[in-house]
């Protein structure tokens, strides 16, 4: 002001008295011009994984802001000057916390720092929204995307089982398994470490997988089964795409397969009005033939004897009603044709179906195990002799002595002067045993106080050739089983 008051002596010849005047009123106006209200209504009016817009009611007598950051609330940095009441900041790092205040301002004026009147914001990833699809057989979630993301973490039951960049994600692991599961998603970015947005809705879902998805060889198809589910009113097979059967059943049988080929089978159930399906089960195999090995040689021996045994039409014969050493499968059980009942037919001619005690178990090692030996002497009506000479002459038997019960193994024969059966395990035995027609005649029975002289056990693997299942890779190439550790025998030797 004093400088003013001194120009204008200076140069009162020059200015007019009118001039005076209107400086002098400026003069005045800028003395009057007040200080700026505080700026107390700061707040974050939005904000995204990196940006923070702030808000503010305008302050009285401001004619600008000055906006002021700090990283712990204390320390506060200028960030930038604005007309408005607003002011959006930018490039920050999500999931960190950043403290705002402003300064309200005009040409003379401005308000003080203050912290207490700060805001403060975190920047943070947005929370997807959640959806989970089973009708077509899949486990599939879907979401929405999250701006800023680089990927989503999946939650099953609590766990982390999963991260994908894509907003789909499918859980083949539930579908195999099926049953109930409950899902979340969330979205995360990296700041040096990964950072995490809150998780998404809870989604519960229920799928129900076809469980114990099995194929078995036999003769002349393969037996394909699988567990019955009520979820679903029918069941399509597909084998390399295409379908090949349709049925509401449990199993299914099919015919004429060929050995060594790939088949890629698959099934699918469907509910009444197919517009839901199951995930598939299926597998991709070839069937291979292999030796049997001893115990497998020895274990079809038994289940041949345990089946014959079940069948009612064969049942024990010996002096006239059956040939001593003969056997149905090998034509050499005639009979005299005066007895027709057990009688079948094989390539169009009778044959009696009826077994004496010991080519009962000759044909349990000849016809079960394939023993070559002992399917020769079977075709040449040769049966064996209740000696331990004879066994050793048909085929590959070690004499074990008298062995005790509780050393006795599964598939062992127990010879007496009269009598031959076989083992079965856990105090069983099977024989053809007792006299008539009756479908009883050929059993399994306890060996409860039945005296035996000696036991006979099988040393071969009985050249017999079994029909496995082998698993393939996309070039028909059998996958190999990783080789089992071998385990210690513990089996009492007799």
């Amino acid at each position: 002001m004093k400088k003013a008051i001194d120009w204008i002596r200076k140069n009162k010849k020059k200015i007019l008295l009118t001039d005076v005047l209107v400086i002098l009123a400026a003069c005045l106006v800028v003395l009057c011009i007040p200080k700026p209200e505080e700026v107390n209504s700061l707040q974050i009016a939005d904000s995204t994984y990196s940006t923070a817009q702030l808000a503010w009611n305008e302050s009285e007598h401001a004619s600008s802001y000055k906006v002021y950051r700090s990283d712990n609330g204390t320390d506060y940095e200028y960030l930038g000057t604005t007309k408005e009441a607003k002011y959006t900041d930018k490039k920050l790092r999500t999931g960190k916390t950043y403290y705002y205040t402003v300064v309200a301002r005009n040409v003379l004026k401005s308000t003080d720092i203050d912290p207490k009147a700060a805001a403060s914001v975190m920047p943070s990833l947005d929370t997807p929204e959640l959806e989970v699809d089973t009708s077509q057989g899949e486990m599939k979630l879907s979401y929405s995307p999250v701006d800023g993301a680089l990927g989503y973490e999946i939650v099953r039951n609590g766990e982390v089982i999963g991260q994908t960049d894509k907003t789909e994600f499918v859980d083949s692991q539930a579908e195999l398994q099926g049953g109930e599961f409950s899902y979340e998603v969330r979205a995360y970015r990296y700041e040096k470490n990964p950072v995490y947005g809150k998780a998404s809705n809870t989604v519960d879902a229920e799928i129900y997988a076809l469980q114990n998805f099995t194929v078995e060889p036999s003769d002349n198809d393969l037996l394909i089964q699988w567990t019955y589910s009520d979820h679903y009113s029918s069941y399509k097979l597909f084998n390399e795409g295409q379908e090949i059967a349709e049925t509401t059943a449990n199993t299914y049988r099919l015919p004429g397969f060929e050995l060594d080929k790939v088949y890629d089978l698959k099934l699918v159930g469907y509910t009444s009005d197919e517009s839901e399906k199951s995930p598939e089960a299926g597998k991709r195999f070839k069937v291979v033939e292999e030796e049997m090995t001893n115990e497998e040689a020895i274990e079809a021996a038994v289940q041949w004897g345990i089946d014959i045994a079940a069948d009612d039409s064969f049942t024990y014969g010996a002096g006239q009603r059956a040939h001593r050493y003969g056997c149905y499968f090998c034509q050499t059980n005639v009979g005299p044709r005066k007895n027709l009942k057990g009688k079948g037919k094989v390539n169009g001619h009778s044959y009696e179906k009826t077994y004496c005690c010991n080519p009962f178990v000759h044909a349990c090692y000849a016809h079960g195990a394939g023993d070559p030996k002992m399917l020769e002497a079977c075709r040449d009506g040769h049966g064996i002799a209740m000696t331990k000479k004879s066994f050793t002459r048909y085929g590959h038997w070690k004499s074990c002595g008298k062995v005790s019960k509780k050393n006795l193994r599964r598939g062992d024969v127990l010879v007496r002067s009269n009598h031959v059966m076989m083992y079965i395990g856990n105090g069983q035995i099977v024989q053809a045993s007792g006299g008539g027609w009756d479908a009883g005649s050929i059993q399994v029975t306890n060996l409860g106080g039945r005296k035996y002289s000696f036991v006979m056990r099988y040393t071969g693997n009985g050249r017999g050739v079994k029909r496995v299942i082998k698993d393939v890779d996309d070039l028909g190439n059998v996958i190999e089983e990783a080789p089992a550790e071998a385990a210690e025998d513990t089996t009492e030797q007799a």
